[in-house]
């Protein structure tokens, strides 16, 4: 009898919340105004008010994008009753963000009226009063595949990994039973992709904004947009904050390549986290202006997934670093060989891993020959299609600034853009080398110098 007048109560407590509804704004931008407290930019309302089925957004960092994208997943949710928004970004992460942004301007509308509008909000889930929701999801075909959507915001479209089987054959029929609508935007990476490819569709509604408009509007000051231009390497800046597509003809690791390594299943272990498999770390010690880094990478098969990568402050004690290694290993079961770094800090770094417990131990100076080896072995393996990482901006973009040149006697001398670091990328690089211990020909002599 309890549950059953439970039960009564609840259905009563949602009837008086029905018969409470208020009529919603039919007007994205007024929508955005009236109910979620958000005063559109006017590139930001030409976007909102935006009734294309298909739309394309290139936007400057700090510009907005986000913000006005997850405004309007909320709009059409409220006002398109029994509708379903899929919101698909390289990871669930990376939806994440943006479901994120939705739940901030949903707990920003008075407990009143969000009662009226929104029934139950979860992580990746948000159902609203008239039957539609909003779902985050990573880019993953599995995942994706059985669902009917009104509405796909694909956020980060340049850096799907398999763009065409995504969007081809999983993301454009879903939508072609309910006639829905198709919004892809992202920082500008490769021109061999899905996304590149629709700037150059008539069939697009296309939105480029560059840092210029924000400035205009006073969103950003312009001192700071001179400031990133001054940290960032050129086709960065090009790329997040005037939305251009370009890369540097100098990068070792193309963007397309980077691109199709990329997994939206995969995450990073926690440092907390105990892991069982075949492990394989790298570490590079860092100086005064280079940060201390360590990687760790796992064999499963014929990949190798990126499982945990770690960047050290500046001037971090050496004793610190070598004690986080350590901890990695005893908590990852098995580290089956550990790459590090000794350019510069000398053999005793190595001896006192050795002291410390560290298994499987190797040291390497990081010569050109050494180098070229090293980081050859790294684009083999994801030429291969052998290696795996999960998407973050920051570390693709790092891997994206290594530079190349051939000297005159036919090697490869390698290089960053001044302002910037390839810590990561180095510890990285050292894991999968380590990989080659069980793998194939025995690795280069690392322990002694060139």
């Amino acid at each position: 009898m309890r549950e059953v007048e439970k039960k009564i109560a609840r259905l009563s407590k949602e009837l008086a919340v029905r018969r409470g509804a208020v009529e919603l704004p039919r007007d994205p931008v007024e929508f955005a105004r009236r109910i979620l407290r958000f005063d559109p930019l006017p590139y930001q309302e030409k976007l909102l008010r935006d009734g294309s089925k298909r739309i394309a957004v290139r936007m400057s960092r700090q510009a907005g994008k986000t913000t006005t994208i997850a405004a309007r997943a909320i709009w059409f949710a409220a006002t398109h009753p029994r509708t379903l928004t899929l919101i698909v970004a390289p990871s669930l992460r990376q939806s994440m963000i943006m479901s994120d942004k939705i739940e901030e301007f949903l707990f920003s509308i008075p407990e009143d009226l969000r009662r009226k509008i929104v029934a139950k909000i979860q992580r990746t889930v948000i159902r609203f009063r008239n039957g539609s929701k909003i779902v985050a999801l990573p880019n993953s075909p599995q995942r994706l595949r059985g669902y009917t959507a009104h509405q796909v915001i694909c956020d980060e479209a340049a850096f799907f990994r398999d763009d065409e089987l995504v969007f081809y054959n999983v993301l454009y029929p879903m939508l072609s039973t309910t006639d829905g609508t198709l919004i892809v935007s992202s920082t500008p990476w490769g021109k061999d992709s899905v996304f590149y490819r629709m700037f150059q569709s008539d069939q697009f509604s296309k939105h480029v904004v560059t840092w210029r408009e924000p400035v205009e509007c006073g969103l950003i000051k312009r001192d700071f947009i001179e400031e990133m231009r001054k940290i960032y390497p050129l086709e960065r800046f090009q790329r997040e904050y005037e939305a251009a597509f370009v890369e540097d003809a100098k990068a070792y690791f193309s963007q397309d390549l980077i691109t199709r390594c990329l997994d939206s299943e995969l995450w990073l272990l926690d440092f907390e986290e105990r892991a069982q498999g075949e492990f394989y770390m790298g570490i590079d010690f860092g100086k005064k202006v280079d940060h201390s880094a360590i990687a760790v990478v796992e064999r499963d098969g014929s990949q190798l997934l990126l499982r945990h990568v770690k960047q050290f402050r500046l001037e971090e004690p050496y004793a610190s670093v070598i004690g986080y290694a350590k901890t990695i290993c005893d908590r990852y079961r098995s580290v089956m060989g550990v790459y590090a770094d000794r350019t510069g800090v000398g053999e005793y770094i190595v001896e006192d891993m050795e002291r410390s417990g560290i298994p499987n131990l190797e040291g390497v100076v990081l010569t050109s020959q050494a180098k070229e080896e090293i980081l050859g072995y790294m684009k083999q393996v994801m030429v291969q299609n052998q290696f795996r990482m999960p998407y973050d901006p920051d570390l693709v973009a790092e891997i994206n600034c290594e530079q190349f040149e051939l000297t005159k006697d036919g090697h490869i001398r390698f290089g960053h853009p001044e302002g910037t670091h390839d810590d990561r990328l180095w510890a990285i690089a050292l894991a999968i080398y380590a990989s080659r211990r069980l793998a194939g020909p025995r690795p280069i002599p690392v322990t002694r110098s060139f």
